[in-house]
């Protein structure tokens, strides 16, 4: 069937109230809206960007202006599609070779990509298209923003003459009908040699089975608490020198160093004991100093600190979350610029004020407490 393009910012619906929020429009905020859209449509849907969002808000399809992609699927059951992954990737480049393999074998791919600077519309600059085939390195693309004379590829659209696609894409959500394919794992690595400014146990990183191991991450990583690719088992960040104490065995664990879909267990320079990527480290030598054996979490809301910091918002419309994370489940609701929140994390919060990617834990005057993206604030 031909595929049709549709605009969030067509006027047909530009303006209609997306979801259950009183506020926001498609116009706005309906480019993950459209792009599901076109998704279904291109499976056999016969929708548009104002009927699937009256279908996904009659069905509790919606969290606000938020919409449920899981639940998609659901409502054309009978086109036999069903979302087959999900996956962030905002801190780790985007796995294009499964990319690839879900293109080749018909699967549509939606990713969130960074418009960086074509900052037009929708809040924190998180903006979802459709990949729909690669060409040489980039990829065709149904962008759900209508913008005269701009490119219809990933990278001439958004790599602004310097970014590749794993660096443009923020998030992925494959499409399509069966299971996503199996990418081949990726060779092992060479073990990588002891640094020479680093105290190191008598056995090193080329050291006997038996012996400790430990790795560092070849990209900004994160700490997970169960071995999956989820946006709510994340831990905390981990920055490319942390060294990290692996806690699996020795000789089974380096078999999965570099191996895609592969994860080890590890312990952090601070403590915490989750998960990481095995595709995305390697072997290292092993910290001297010891760490501690075991991790308190933070609490989810910490308590307020002796020194009140307060800030306010410096746009009209900036998201409260229930979590630091952009996602429909944490959205809670909209706050008016100059809005004046308490912080009330511990440590250094003030040094995060402006800085894009951190975010701030704060408290609404009427008592709410829950997070705002630093980038967003200023000192008020």
């Amino acid at each position: 069937m031909a595929d049709t393009q549709y605009y969030q910012n067509d006027p047909r619906w530009k303006d209609v109230k997306i979801g259950t929020d009183a506020h926001m429009t498609i116009g706005m905020v309906g480019c993950l809206l459209t792009s599901l859209t076109m998704v279904m449509n291109h499976f056999g849907a016969n929708e548009t960007p104002a009927t699937l969002n009256q279908r996904m808000a009659a069905s509790g399809g919606f969290s606000g202006a938020w919409i449920k992609s899981a639940m998609v699927p659901a409502q054309f059951s009978q086109l036999g599609v069903k979302r087959q992954q999900y996956m962030e990737c905002k801190n780790q480049p985007a796995p294009m070779a499964d990319i690839d393999a879900g293109l080749a074998a018909g699967s549509l791919v939606v990713v969130q990509v960074d418009r960086e600077e074509d900052r037009a519309f929708e809040e924190e600059d998180g903006h979802w298209v459709v990949l729909v085939q690669k060409e040489a390195d980039d990829y065709h693309m149904w962008d759900p923003w209508k913008k005269e004379g701009a490119p219809d590829t990933l990278v001439a659209r958004y790599g602004f003459g310097y970014k590749k696609p794993e660096e443009i894409i923020q998030a992925v959500i494959w499409h399509g009908r069966g299971d996503l394919p199996k990418v081949a794992d990726k060779p092992v690595p060479p073990a990588v040699p002891a640094e020479p400014s680093t105290p190191t146990s008598p056995a090193g990183p080329a050291g006997g089975d038996d012996q400790p191991l430990a790795v560092k991450p070849t990209v900004a990583l994160t700490l997970r608490r169960q071995p999956i690719i989820d946006p709510a088992n994340v831990m905390k960040p981990l920055p490319v020198t942390a060294v990290l104490r692996v806690l699996d065995a020795p000789s089974q664990a380096r078999a999965k160093i570099g191996q895609q879909h592969q994860w080890l267990r590890v312990r952090e320079p601070e403590g915490a004991e989750g998960y990481v990527a095995a595709w995305y480290v390697q072997e290292t030598a092993v910290a001297a100093s010891p760490v501690p054996a075991t991790f308190e979490p933070p609490p989810h809301l910490p308590a307020q600190p002796a020194v009140k910091l307060l800030v306010k918002t410096t746009g009209d419309g900036v998201s409260f979350r229930s979590a630091p994370r952009v996602a429909d489940d944490t959205f809670v609701t909209q706050l008016a610029i100059g809005t004046e929140l308490q912080v009330i994390e511990s440590g250094t919060p003030a040094s995060k004020i402006g800085v894009q990617g951190q975010w701030l834990n704060v408290q609404l005057t009427d008592g709410r407490q829950g997070y705002v993206a630093a980038w967003f604030v200023t000192r008020a």
